[in-house]
């Protein structure tokens, strides 16, 4: 019972930090439109910092989000290498995928 608990957590550890849709890239270049306001992104930069938060505004040159500090970032559009959106439907469905497989699939 033991293993089968580890393997659960491991499943689900692994569903929520892989549903992430990448919404800006070096394949794709942050458009005016790329991210919507007051949603949660991860955005990682040139000089390999992660911001994780909610974008407040952005305007020509940067991109202000609040941290799950409640502390306002200021990022600039220059320095963004990629840009993530956690997909949180995805999500739930595979971790309602792993319990059923746990519940349901013989050992």
């Amino acid at each position: 019972m033991k293993k089968l608990f580890s393997i659960f957590v491991l499943l689900l550890i692994l569903s929520a930090t892989s549903c992430q849709t990448r919404v800006v890239s070096q394949h794709k270049p942050l458009q005016p439109n790329s991210l919507e306001l007051y949603q949660k992104y991860t955005i990682l930069t040139n000089d390999a910092k992660e911001y994780k938060g909610e974008i407040l505004k952005q305007d020509e040159t940067q991109i202000y989000m609040k941290n799950k500090k409640g502390e306002e970032v200021i990022i600039d559009k220059s320095n963004i290498r990629e840009v993530k959106k956690v997909d949180l439907f995805s999500t739930i469905a595979i971790g309602l995928a792993a319990i059923a497989a746990v519940i349901f699939v013989p050992i």
